[in-house]
């Protein structure tokens, strides 16, 4: 009794972590399964209840071929920073722990009760590991979150896709979309954001003759005075980081996104910068790329009840 109870115990785990999509062909198969059966009682002809038991056959072995690949295969992901509306740069990790080898292997997401693919492999030799990239574009900036993820497999036949289930939920930022400023639109911006100044900054070890006109006050006398006229020291010019201010009491609602998307722009062609992000809680500052485009990302979207908040406490 207790080693049946155990099996069904086992059964019972089973399916929650394994779940069975038929294909088309899959249904067609199994009604002429069954219509054969039954015709096959109904006349008692040997040849018919051959052909059955073939067919019958043909769905155990489906079975057990699909089980053993998804049992067999381990998978983890190498992820890395998801731009919304830009294929993810993410991989799939995939190892054959046994001596045979495994066909027609789909990693998915699981996601509300669903599996969405973002990778297949159709060979993976014995006891061999492989990288795929992952076929997927994130749609929209904010958190991205999951309930798991899924290997599944068609093979052998193709009569249904088998799935194992690992519940093992989890969450990434997006970042907003990257979009390159319009040629002449990216001074524009400069004045509309914040300010930028470009300050000379002195190369240590290069000097050169003095030019009519510049600033005296840079002369070198130690070098000037050996006779071969005023000198001063080689100067380049320096740009100050920028600075994105992003005022959300005043933004419209339908402009939300194209301001983000703007502000965001600034951050990815430079690595430092300060985003301001002004809100009816007050002012913040957020120093870096990485700071500042999560921040954007962050940012509550235009149907939300916290952008609302936003509108009623400006001006």
């Amino acid at each position: 009794m207790n080693r049946f109870l155990r099996l069904f115990d086992r059964f019972q785990w089973k399916s929650k972590v394994r779940k069975l999509e038929v294909s088309r062909e899959g249904y067609w198969y199994l009604i002429s399964t069954v219509a054969l059966g039954v015709f096959a009682l109904a006349i008692g002809n040997n040849v018919v209840y051959l052909i059955e038991s073939f067919l019958l056959a043909g769905l155990i072995l489906s079975g057990v071929l699909s089980e053993k690949v998804i049992s067999s295969v381990k998978v983890d992901f190498a992820r890395d920073q998801a731009r919304a509306g830009s294929r993810l740069e993410d991989w799939v990790i995939l190892e054959n722990t046994t001596k045979f080898s495994r066909y027609c292997i789909e990693i998915g997401e699981w996601k509300d009760g669903k599996f969405y693919s973002i990778a297949y492999v159709p060979f993976l030799k014995a006891n061999s590991q492989v990288r795929v990239k992952v076929e997927q574009t994130l749609p929209t900036r904010g958190v991205y979150s999951w309930d798991g993820f899924a290997i599944a497999t068609s093979f052998p036949f193709g009569f249904a896709r088998k799935m194992k289930i690992v519940r093992k939920p989890g969450e990434r930022i997006v970042w907003p979309e990257v979009r390159s400023e319009r040629k002449g639109h990216e001074e524009e911006l400069i004045s509309h954001r914040g300010s930028r100044l470009s300050l000379l900054e002195r190369v240590d070890g290069e000097i050169r003759p003095y030019v009519d006109g510049e600033d005296a006050r840079h002369i070198l006398a130690n070098q000037s005075l050996r006779g071969v006229g005023p000198m001063v020291r080689n100067q380049k010019p320096s740009l100050m980081e920028p600075e994105v201010i992003l005022d959300l009491r005043r933004v419209e609602s339908g402009a939300l996104e194209e301001e983000i998307v703007r502000a965001a722009a600034r951050f990815y062609q430079q690595d430092q910068g300060d985003l301001i992000l002004l809100t009816e809680k007050g002012k913040r500052t957020y120093s870096g790329r990485r700071q500042a485009l999560n921040t954007l990302a962050m940012v509550p979207r235009s149907d939300s009840t916290s952008f609302i908040a936003y509108k009623r406490g400006g001006a």
